[in-house]
């Protein structure tokens, strides 16, 4: 087979065959640690082309891929011989400001939509590096600046259009389907492909941003504060404590970031007291505070996780920041194995831990914390020394977590992570939700949920 046949009946998207100039870029993920190599990659251009791939995939028996941006840092967005469904092409955002909604095609990332959403002064809850894909995302749950405000982004998924493995399309929302659109509210990309997500979008022009950074080596004493000041913070404030390296010091830093959607001096005020640490004897490397438009806030992290690195990610849930999770964290922090190595502490709760627990699949949200080890190297010749480091270092933290975990942020951990972190209510449901729509288990490249057999 030549790279210009075309075997896919009603495709008029791009077939990228192996032996095609641009099949190297095409199966790239964002984890350059995943190196696989499809059979073909169809980049579709519309909700047709979507179906076309899917029921050829299905009817030829290959494994099926899904790809919005590749960010999945478990590498399910590709796959070894089988067919990538490539949606990076569909990254349409029609917003429709008196209705507060967005319809958004599901190649898009979250510059496209706070770009878009932002000439009408609404913002809709998203990631917290902007070139992320809208797709995984929000099925996987979606944490970000705007969840203790307005909550996390699958509860702010309002209809989706949905293209089964049997290549029907069903339109799904409160009204028609409303169990399918409970099953997309957190459950991953199990029960097909979306060719479209309607999210809710929220009156918000410009936050107060900021950060301060400190040497590491105080730690302890910034994490601290940051307890202290988040676990009595009012929902307009979010923050994130980060571990990373001066590039041009090479010093191990301990950074608090923080935005308030009060604008006014309530938010300069909260804002201020989150960064200035108490108890830190040594003056800030860094310090920065002011107003800025919310997509520019969105951006403020994007240097740290470009395309093509190698990474490997472990993450846990915290009950509380106790005393000895602030030590541990702390050590881990400090010993990071590479300089783009980075440590998140991100304080959850506000409007996202008020949903109750059975309106979304996304069923874990009594955990007022959350702890992302996001090893990230450029050489290959690290590879086993970093993910040691990792595992390490969630071995030290696992004792003071439930087993549940941000299914966004983890591997291939194996089925008894998955149904810990939906609960086993939420996870039968799921998988009588799986059955009905993908019995055969087409759809499996995700955090997977088995299709039930008690039905």
């Amino acid at each position: 087979m030549t790279p210009t046949d075309n075997p896919v009946s009603g495709f008029t998207g791009e077939v990228v065959y192996p032996e095609h100039a641009d099949f190297d870029s095409a199966r790239q993920l964002f984890n350059g640690l995943i190196d696989k190599r499809p059979s073909v990659v169809l980049r579709c251009r519309s909700r047709a082309d979507i179906v076309a791939a899917v029921r050829h995939a299905v009817s030829s028996g290959a494994e099926i891929a899904v790809r919005c941006t590749g960010h999945s840092v478990a590498g399910h967005s590709s796959t070894d011989g089988g067919v990538v469904i490539d949606l990076s092409l569909m990254r349409g955002v029609v917003v429709d400001p008196e209705h507060r909604l967005a319809v958004i095609e599901p190649g898009a990332t979250w510059r496209d939509i706070d770009q878009a959403a932002a000439r009408h002064g609404l913002a809709c809850p998203g990631g917290v590096v902007s070139s992320t894909g809208v797709g995984g995302f929000t099925l996987g749950g979606g944490v970000g600046w705007l969840a203790r405000i307005y909550g996390l982004t699958c509860d702010n998924l309002t209809a989706a259009e949905l293209v089964l493995a049997n290549g029907e399309v069903l339109f799904v929302s409160e009204s028609q389907n409303p169990e399918v659109l409970w099953g997309l509210r957190g459950g991953g990309g199990n029960f097909g492909v979306v060719a479209h997500f309607v999210l809710d979008l929220h009156p918000l022009d410009h936050v107060v941003g900021g950060m301060r950074s400190y040497a590491d080596t105080e730690a302890q004493a910034v994490l601290e504060h940051f307890r202290a000041q988040m676990d009595n913070a009012d929902d307009h404030l979010a923050s994130i404590v980060d571990f990373g390296t001066d590039e041009s010091s090479g010093c191990g830093l301990v950074t608090i970031l923080g935005c308030s959607t009060e604008s006014d001096e309530a938010g300069q005020s909260a804002m201020s007291k989150l960064l200035h640490a108490d108890g830190v004897t040594t003056e800030p490397v860094v310090s920065l505070q002011r107003e800025l438009s919310y997509p520019t806030w969105q951006q403020i992290l994007d240097p740290t996780s470009p395309y093509g690195r190698l990474n490997y990610w472990k993450s846990i849930f915290l009950t509380e920041l106790s005393d000895e999770a602030i030590r541990r964290i702390a050590l881990i922090g400090r010993t990071r194995p590479a300089p783009h190595s980075r440590l998140h502490v991100i304080r959850l709760g506000g409007f996202s831990s008020r949903v109750p627990p059975q309106a979304t699949a996304f069923s874990t949200r009594d955990h007022p914390y959350i702890v992302h080890l996001i090893t990230t190297w450029t050489d290959p010749a690290d590879t086993e020394r970093c993910k040691s480091w990792t595992d390490e270092a969630y071995e030290t933290l696992r004792p003071l977590g439930p087993a549940s975990a941000y299914l966004n942020f983890v591997g291939d951990e194996g089925q008894a992570r998955i149904r810990a972190s939906f609960g086993e209510v939420a996870y039968r449901r799921l998988a009588r939700l799986k059955a009905r729509l993908d019995p055969d288990n087409r759809f499996a490249l995700n955090q997977n949920i088995e299709p039930a057999t008690d039905t």
